[in-house]
């Protein structure tokens, strides 16, 4: 059982790089991205924010929202998912569109981050078991640029679901299968 999820994730070491990206989802997730960024890793921090999780990013405690507020308000909730951008004190935020597949347009969208700003390198932060697919989207959607990828799990420390017991659990057990399943949807569909 430990197998499967260690294959899905593929987690890598921080290191400094031009910005780091953190995927939609568990709030350790943005919490971690956070760290690493007040640690130094980066300069630049992209946190996406998904459709109910904008109650949460005040929890952060960083330095403004970069008017997340407002565009949550004049959001309809169905089309709310935003990029909260911040370096140093300069916050900002913009709405994004997300299709059917969630984590492949969050790439998408990111892409067009990496090609505005001009990185040359970036560190992806999700949930361990989720790095797997999203390592292939952001791949894929950077495929054409000059950029060092990198991805880095969220540590299990700051995790809920462990890898020592995940299959013990009803929900943690689900969460890992439907991330294997996602996972060969998106290999076998986007190329």
């Amino acid at each position: 059982m430990i197998g499967l999820y260690d294959f899905l994730n593929r987690a890598e070491q921080p290191h400094k790089v031009d910005c780091i990206f953190v995927f939609a989802g568990k709030p350790e997730r943005k919490a971690y991205g956070v760290k690493l960024w007040r640690q130094g890793y980066a300069r630049e921090l992209i946190l996406s924010i998904g459709r109910f999780e904008w109650r949460g990013f005040y929890n952060l405690g960083l330095p403004g929202d970069g008017g997340l507020m407002q565009l949550v308000e004049k959001t309809p909730p169905k089309l709310r998912h935003f990029f909260v951008s911040l370096k140093g004190k300069e916050v900002t935020c913009s709405s994004i569109r997300i299709g059917r597949f969630g984590t492949k347009s969050e790439a998408q969208e990111l892409a067009k981050s990496i090609k505005e700003n001009g990185y040359q390198s970036l560190m992806t932060v999700s949930s361990a078991f989720h790095l797997r697919r999203a390592a292939w989207a952001v791949c894929q959607a950077t495929r054409h640029m000059p950029i060092c990828l990198s991805f880095v799990g969220v540590p299990e420390e700051m995790s809920a679901l462990k890898r020592q017991n995940w299959w013990k659990s009803r929900k943690y057990r689900s969460a890992v299968l439907k991330e294997f399943f996602k996972y060969l949807v998106y290999r076998l569909n986007f190329r």
